[in-house]
């Protein structure tokens, strides 16, 4: 075989595959989060098994229970929070409605009409009372759907109850699994992908693990600090504010930015509440830039900011919001990928 045929075999065989993964893909969600789970949880199972000679199936039973029991306790005591906050974010969001209707756009649309400013009609129809509400109707109707539909709920489903043991076989067979990957390497290629592999895994496992916990030790400091400022719905923004924190930049900003505005409409232009928000942020991000980041990640990912911002536009535009979720984390892979690549070409070409 030629390397033009075994080249369009390779495609042909890699096209078939990605149609197969995406004719399947809406029974892939529990095996997806498993072995993202199973990648986290494999360090402190191997520690058991290889540093205190504890078989690997009780080790694997101890860190699951171990962490599930921890999950159980965190959001037995947040999710009744969180639920009853968004439930009450939703019941309010017609009374701002009516204030930004009848309080705010007049005062902005008479300020500019003064200014000799004309306010085209289209823009009063959009922003009609009746358009407003209809948009907020629309919108709930659409989360109440997305929330109770048959295909939300069977992934929830098998989420809770097929997930755990997924990870259990996965973490049993971890060894196992790795070791049946590289025995199906090329043989000429195998110690070049191994070097590649190895040099991602260390880029990220680092970064992720570290990361998550930044991101709940973040999520509890902003949730109770904002609860107890008075801020409505403070718990609310300012866990999910941590927890989207690993999105860089944007995930911090537009919690700051729910919270003004949700302070604006709570106390409106009162500089001394606001300044508490502002603050809250503030502190939040000095203490993970200097203290917690620092400790639990180190260095990170060894990316300048540019590339990561970059990264977030370049994966947001190819897969939409999936792909800013799992943007640091791809942007950290082509990383590797292209500095392994441009070492060969200076190796063949420049020396």
């Amino acid at each position: 075989m030629t390397v033009k045929d075994r080249f369009l075999l390779s495609i042909f065989c890699l096209t078939i595959f990605f149609a197969l993964i995406y004719n399947i893909r809406s029974i892939l969600t529990p095996f997806v989060v498993s072995v993202i789970l199973a990648y986290f949880l494999n360090p402190p199972v191997d520690y058991l098994h290889k540093k205190h000679n504890v078989c690997r199936s009780i080790s694997t039973l101890l860190i699951i229970t171990l962490f599930i029991t921890f999950n159980i306790l965190l959001f037995s005591y947040i999710t009744p929070i969180i639920y009853t906050q968004f439930i009450d974010f939703i019941n309010t969001i017609p009374s701002y409605i009516k204030v930004l209707y009848y309080d705010i756009y007049p005062e902005i649309i008479a300020k500019l009409e003064r200014s000799g400013i004309d306010v085209d009609q289209k823009i009063h129809d959009l922003f009609s009372e009746g358009n407003a509400f209809s948009a907020f109707d629309i919108s709930k109707n659409i989360l109440n759907g997305a929330i109770t539909s048959s295909f939300s709920l069977i992934n929830m489903l098998s989420l809770i109850f097929i997930s755990p043991i997924l990870v259990f076989y996965f973490l049993k067979d971890w060894d196992v699994i790795v070791n049946n990957i590289s025995d199906h390497l090329p043989k000429k290629s195998a110690s070049t992908i191994k070097q590649v592999i190895f040099d991602i895994d260390r880029t990220l496992s680092k970064y992720i693990r570290g990361q998550a916990n930044v991101c709940l030790l973040l999520g509890i400091f902003y949730a109770v600090a904002l609860n107890y400022s008075g801020l409505n719905f403070g718990f609310l923004i300012g866990f999910l504010t941590g927890i989207f924190s690993f999105i860089p930049y944007f995930g911090v900003l537009i919690g700051i930015a729910i919270g003004l505005v949700v302070a604006l409409f709570q106390w409106g232009l009162d500089l001394t509440n606001l300044s508490t928000i502002v603050i809250i942020f503030a502190v939040g991000q000095f203490i993970e830039g200097n203290f917690v980041a620092p400790k639990l990640i180190g260095d990170k990912i060894g990316i300048h900011p540019a590339w990561i911002i970059f990264g977030l536009f370049f994966f947001g535009v190819i897969f939409g919001f999936f792909g800013i979720l799992i943007a640091v984390p791809l942007t950290a892979i082509c990383s590797v990928l292209i500095k392994f690549f441009a070492a060969k070409y200076r190796e063949k070409y420049t020396k």
